[in-house]
């Protein structure tokens, strides 16, 4: 604490009122500077999380979709084995045994990554039998899968 002189005044060196002054316009200038960034993360973030999310809704879509277009490659191929088998010693019903060799390999999968799932055996040119499964994605957006497998006999 500085004690004060005789006449009870505090020594002119230690307190001027230019020095006050200068040490408020400094304190002020930096609120004002400081001021101006207040709230900027919040607006940022605002402004960021919807991109964020639709973001990660594109990721799980996009797997979801890589799953389920995998599932109907994998029961076309199945349909298209038994075709390509039963088709020259069955001429007549290989297609609907193709068609329920691919349906029924599908729900053996034991998955519900596509809804309502069809399948469509025909004979090719050349030879060659077709195989394709179809039906509608379940997922944040519903999409229609078709995968088609196509074989000789």
């Amino acid at each position: 604490m500085v004690a004060a002189n005789r006449t009870g005044r505090l020594p002119e060196a230690t307190v001027t009122r230019g020095r006050v002054r200068r040490r408020f316009a400094a304190i002020r200038a930096r609120l004002a500077r400081g001021g101006r960034d207040r709230g900027a993360s919040a607006v940022e973030l605002a402004i960021l999380a919807p991109a964020l999310i639709f973001a990660s809704l594109l990721i799980v879509q996009f797997a979801i979709w890589f799953d389920a277009r995998h599932a109907a490659l994998a029961a076309a191929q199945q349909g298209d084995l038994v075709a390509r088998e039963d088709a020259s010693v069955n001429p007549g019903g290989w297609q609907g045994l193709a068609e329920n060799a691919a349906t029924s390999y599908y729900r053996g999968l034991n998955t519900s990554l596509i809804s309502s799932v069809t399948a469509q055996a025909s004979r090719g040119q050349n030879g060659t039998v077709s195989v394709t499964v179809q039906g509608r994605m379940t997922g944040i957006w519903p999409l229609t899968i078709s995968e088609t497998v196509t074989g000789p006999i």
